[in-house]
């Protein structure tokens, strides 16, 4: 078959679908009125791009350009003439138009996989539009305020930073460490997408699980004060806060091999260890747990947007200062240092300690196993004090859980670091 026929076919193919989708779309939101444009015409502008692309490439040069300013000039008359009419002006369907004549000129110049990549998401994308709609009611304006900020303000700075060591010791690094901010806001924004797509009564246990992603500390802390409000519940926010803990380590799994998979490698195993007791807990209650205690909806850890800049600042600040403390402990005290250094770091940041480690590692300054050790001793000391959160804060029916499975955690958190 020659190729330009196939590359008509595989053009036309995702043209037409393209136009099912708007043909579908049209017909459910307008039902008693007939599609402008469907299946046929999507499809005719995908081989008009393939046609044009192949013209262009093998005989005229300009051509495709030229077909691409038609199209553009009959979508705007198209525009014009629907707004005038309906007074909508149907922006989706003339956009998707455009991309589908650059679609089939994609496919005349071999990027055959591209296209149907291409082709898929904008139909998932144009599907998704009342669900879209329905989520994006759930942000507030002061959500997306505080994301654009965020996102402008990253643009801006990660790029203008210096990429060089400054201060004692070679501590502070401007890019690194603005970059470190963006991982742990971009991780922690995922879930807190996440809670304001599930809702907040979808249960504890979700919410240990999206909370884990966003603040686990800041979820123990919750849960505990829901268990003493309702301790009909206490089993149930023992459950979140244990599974928050947990996710909190595939988290940090994420961040520390975005910068040192060597750390990653030498530290994987020894953090999926420590998960094997919530995970045996999670488990048991998924099998064994009913009903008495699930009554209700309660009421979940408050959400916050993690990409407020104040809070970005203060961890960027944080992060510089455990830099800072770990390499003076290691140039102070040696090898001790650096564990007592992680130990305390572990109390007040997980996420800090840990990109501090894994950044040390990857310029050279520290060696895996060293940083697997320092690592596993943060997290200990992180497991220890959520369990004392909520040993002094939850009630009796969400302590006795806690305790048990966070010991457990880091009682092998600690014999991980002896034996790593």
């Amino acid at each position: 078959m020659p190729e330009l026929l196939k590359a008509l076919l595989v053009s036309a193919s995702l043209g037409a679908l393209l136009g099912l989708e708007r043909q579908w779309s049209g017909q459910r939101t307008h039902p008693k009125t007939e599609t402008v444009a469907g299946a046929r015409t999507f499809a005719v502008w995908a081989a008009l791009g393939t046609l044009c692309a192949w013209i262009d490439r093998g005989h005229q040069p300009g051509i495709f350009l030229a077909g691409f300013v038609g199209m553009v000039l009959l979508v705007s008359l198209f525009l014009y003439r629907r707004a005038v009419r309906d007074r909508d002006i149907g922006l989706t369907t003339a956009g998707v138009s455009l991309a589908t004549y650059l679609l089939g000129g994609l496919v005349a110049y071999g990027e055959v996989k591209t296209s149907v990549v291409v082709a898929v998401l904008l139909v998932v994308l144009l599907a998704s539009k009342d669900w879209l709609h329905k989520m994006s009611r759930k942000f507030t304006s002061t959500d997306v305020y505080e994301a654009l900020q965020f996102a402008a303000v990253t643009g801006i700075v990660l790029p203008l930073v210096p990429d060089k060591p400054y201060g004692p010791y070679g501590a502070f690094n401007p890019f690194n460490i603005w970059l470190m901010v963006v991982l742990v806001s971009g991780l922690g924004f995922a879930g807190y997408v996440a809670v304001r797509i599930f809702g907040e009564n979808r249960g504890l246990a979700m919410t240990g699980l999206l909370g884990g992603l966003a603040s686990s500390t800041a979820t123990t802390l919750a849960m505990s004060r829901e268990s003493k409000d309702r301790p009909g519940v206490g089993y149930v926010c023992a459950l979140a806060v244990i599974l928050a803990c947990t996710v909190m380590l595939g988290r940090v799994a994420v961040l520390v091999g975005t910068v040192s998979p060597t750390l990653l490698a030498s530290s994987a195993p020894w953090l999926a260890l420590m998960a094997v007791p919530a995970l045996v807990f999670a488990a048991w209650s998924w099998r064994h747990f009913r009903g008495g205690e699930t009554a209700g909806p309660a009421r979940p850890a408050e959400a916050h947007n993690p990409l407020n800049l104040r809070v970005a600042i203060q961890f960027a600040i944080l992060y510089a200062l455990i830099v800072l403390l770990v390499r003076w402990a290691q140039d102070v005290f040696g090898g001790t240092g650096l564990y007592v250094a992680s130990f305390f770091a572990g109390l007040t940041d997980l996420d800090a300690i840990s990109l501090s480690l894994a950044q040390l590692q990857n310029a050279g300054h520290l060696a895996a196993s060293e940083g697997t050790r320092a690592l596993l001793v943060a997290a200990m000391a992180n497991a220890l004090l959520k369990a004392g959160m909520a040993a002094a804060l939850g009630s009796a029916s969400m302590r006795r859980p806690v305790l048990l499975v966070l010991g457990a955690t880091a009682a092998l958190a600690a014999g991980a670091a002896w034996f790593a």
